[in-house]
């Protein structure tokens, strides 16, 4: 039972960090569905704020870079060229 409930906690986040990773790639549909049954699982899991703080560090996991220049120069390029399709 205690597993069950560990998992559904994770679930909220991975859908989240997928969400992003999606966004990130240019498939926003696939994005917004995945963003949507996260926010869902979010809400669906006891106590509501834990699955709705798994929600949110799996959406800034997704976003990922850190304090790398690089990769914030790809995403930055990224998010350029979604904007101009």
């Amino acid at each position: 039972m205690l597993l069950l409930r560990l998992l559904l906690w994770v679930l909220p986040g991975l859908l989240a960090f997928l969400a992003v990773q999606a966004f990130l790639a240019g498939r926003s549909r696939v994005g917004l569905g995945l963003l949507l049954g996260g926010l869902l699982a979010a809400l669906l899991v006891k106590p509501v704020p834990v699955g709705l703080a798994f929600a949110l560090i799996g959406g800034l996991a997704g976003l990922g870079g850190g304090r790398n220049p690089r990769y914030a120069q790809e995403l930055h390029q990224r998010l350029e060229e979604w904007r101009k399709r």
